[in-house]
């Protein structure tokens, strides 16, 4: 039973609890998600009774039901703005009274044609949100349809009616789908900027803790100037411009060898590469001043961020969007990846590079000023 009186085998337990619960909390994320407040573009072109009935219904889903938050929340739009708005990611969809929708919903029948309700969807936004999105919206179409269908049929009063008018009386108003910012075929149904921004990540952290331990090591034995140190500093960081282009590249590399659909192999190589060297450049400061623990922040770091990358924060609870969410490192190199798969960007991305580039220079700075971080020294042993 000794085993059982040592301090640090109690710790075994105490650190497995730990460690599943970080590894477990995601589950808060994705265990059961509730779509809250979706934004949603209403764009109107038309007037008409018919036209204040869609709008009638929309104010309706607005409200929600028993007091929860509603699914979509819309805001009123311009068409000719919506392209400009959906490449800013400020809608996952948008529903559209066209011009002309009145009259041809109150001339249904006499012109055997059904009146028409446009769905565009963004979907290079986030594939799951824009799906839940167009769901609800061609929900609300099928709703509305079907209370006009049923006033049809009532204003019939029993008359046979041939069958050209048949579909237009069981479906007077139909949807009709536009697709922007299209997800490619073969990008994992919009996954794949995600799966090829984490091993950014992972690079920097395992390439960022092996120098760090490297250059300890020379620390330890040598005992270098100022001067020398700084010097070691630049080593390490041409190690890291290494460490980040085999990462960029042999993701690149492997997502072309899995059939990755990539508008570019060289901009999504060196993206990825760049995005690989600012978060090195993070993991090198952090560790330069507290050491070894600074791979369990890191860790800790990706685990929480792994329950947020694919997840639209409409569907996170509030202690993810507004504690987790905003931290995560990882989640600015995925975004930049979607803007160069979805939106036809470049390397540069704008705000999610704008960002990296932040995180690298801070990241730079501090591991300068480490420089100037005392340091212990050992005393020599007395001689005997």
């Amino acid at each position: 039973m000794k085993l059982f009186k040592e301090k640090l085998a109690w710790a075994a337990p105490i650190a497995v609890i730990l460690i599943i619960a970080l590894f477990s909390v995601n589950l808060f994320a994705q265990g059961n998600p509730q779509v809250r407040n979706l934004p949603v573009a209403l764009i109107v072109d038309d007037e008409g009774d018919h036209v204040e009935a869609v709008k009638a219904a929309v104010e309706q889903m607005s409200k929600g039901v028993d007091g929860a938050e509603p699914m979509l929340a819309f805001t009123t739009e311009n068409e000719e703005d919506i392209e400009e708005l959906f490449n800013d990611k400020e809608y996952y969809a948008a529903l559209v009274i066209p011009e002309g929708y009145n009259d041809a919903l109150q001339n249904a029948m006499t012109n055997n044609s059904a009146a028409t309700l446009k769905v565009y969807i963004n979907q290079g936004f986030n594939y799951t949100g824009a799906n839940f999105a167009k769901t609800a919206l061609n929900g609300l179409i099928t709703q509305l349809s079907s209370q006009y269908s049923t006033n049809f049929i009532n204003n019939m009063n029993g008359q046979q009616i041939d069958a050209t008018k048949a579909s237009v009386l069981v479906s007077p108003i139909v949807s009709e789908e536009q697709i922007f910012n299209p997800i490619t075929a073969s990008t994992a149904n919009g996954s794949a900027p995600t799966l090829m921004a984490v091993p950014a990540w992972v690079g920097a952290l395992i390439g960022g803790f092996v120098l760090f331990l490297s250059t300890s090591s020379i620390l330890k034995r040598e005992n270098l100037t100022r001067k020398q140190t700084l010097r070691l500093m630049g080593e390490q960081m041409l190690f890291g411009i290494i460490v980040a282009l085999f990462s960029g590249f042999t993701v690149a590399t492997l997502g072309s060898i899995a059939g990755i659909n990539m508008p570019s192999y060289f901009i999504v190589g060196f993206f990825v590469s760049f995005a690989a060297f600012c978060f090195f450049l993070l993991v090198s400061a952090i560790t330069a001043w507290i050491g070894k623990p600074a791979i369990t922040l890191f860790m800790v770091v990706m685990l929480l961020g792994m329950g947020v990358l694919m997840t639209p924060k409409e569907m996170l609870p509030d202690f993810f969007v507004n504690f987790i969410r905003p931290w995560v490192p990882i989640r600015f190199a995925s975004e930049g990846l979607r803007e160069i798969f979805y939106f036809g960007s470049g390397f540069y991305t704008g705000a999610s590079f704008n960002t990296i580039l932040g995180i690298g220079i801070a990241g730079l700075v501090i591991f300068l000023l480490s420089i100037f971080k005392p340091v212990k020294v050992q005393k020599a042993n007395p001689e005997n």
